[in-house]
């Protein structure tokens, strides 16, 4: 009884439960497998947005139950942070908003743009409802992508530069590396040449600090969502052998506790 009691205590804490509502009487298999591999995805680029982890935090189905189809799904490593921080934020989309919630990267919402064809064709959605830790669902239906794309419409840039770790390089097709951003803390993709000359850059600067010049694109919010029309890319290394700045450093997350306030503040002057 007390493991039963442990596995459902995890499962509300951590886990994140869809539910599949179908257009018609029943959920196909592919209808099925299609929700599975885009929520999948969805979850990954936010716990990779939280945790900076590929691969190492799987999830796994822990509970499947048939009727209006619910899939109850949670990590391998017991932390809540990617639960709690997914389904508000999902709420806060599908009800609608200019911003991006925490942790609601270029990519996530990219790939919630995606999961329009999960509401088209003859075994087609009627809605999912998503939910954690017994609050309010989610609910994703037919127009996710107009939702989706009222944040990623809502843009400005300028002409400028971010530092951070580089890390999550993509090779194939569009290439892109992520920076990890050492002023808000979120990873920024940054997108670069095809090029044989840029790709052997990128790769030696892996896990490196590294500065960014180009074209800073920004939510409205003014959180930074990519970097496009690369000017430079600049090994940032600390020299080990000089002594450390005590003035003059970018303030850490324990100084800032409202980082979008901080950058608000920062690019209007104040």
């Amino acid at each position: 009884m007390a493991i039963k009691e442990r596995r459902n205590e995890k499962a509300t804490t951590t886990g994140i439960t869809f539910v599949i509502h179908p257009e018609t009487e029943s959920v196909s298999v592919g209808l099925f497998l299609r929700t599975i591999a885009d929520m999948n995805r969805l979850i990954l680029d936010i716990d990779y947005a939280i945790t900076g982890e590929t691969g190492k935090r799987r999830w796994v189905v822990s509970q499947l139950h048939s009727s209006s189809p619910s899939i109850t799904v949670t990590p391998l490593l017991d932390k809540p942070e990617v639960a709690q921080a997914f389904v508000p934020g999902l709420r806060t989309i599908t009800e609608g908003t200019e911003e991006p919630p925490a942790h609601f990267t270029e990519q996530a919402l990219s790939d919630l743009k995606k999961m329009k064809h999960l509401f088209v064709g003859p075994d087609r959605a009627k809605w999912l409802d998503v939910y954690s830790n017994g609050d309010r669902p989610a609910i994703i239906q037919k127009g996710i992508e107009l939702q989706a794309d009222r944040i990623l419409k809502a843009i400005y840039w300028n002409l400028g530069s971010i530092e951070g770790t580089l890390d999550a390089i993509n090779l194939h097709r569009i290439t892109t590396f992520t920076v990890w951003d050492r002023v808000s803390g979120i990873p920024v993709r940054c997108y670069f040449p095809n090029e044989s000359v840029w790709k052997e850059k990128v790769k030696s600067l892996l896990e490196k600090r590294v500065l960014v010049r180009g074209k800073v694109n920004y939510f409205r919010n003014g959180m930074p969502r990519s970097i496009t029309e690369i000017e430079e890319l600049e090994d940032r290394t600390p020299d080990s052998t000089l002594p450390k700045a005590t003035f003059g450093s970018i303030p850490s997350k324990e100084v800032v506790e409202d980082v979008v306030e901080f950058l608000r503040k920062v690019r209007e002057g104040g």
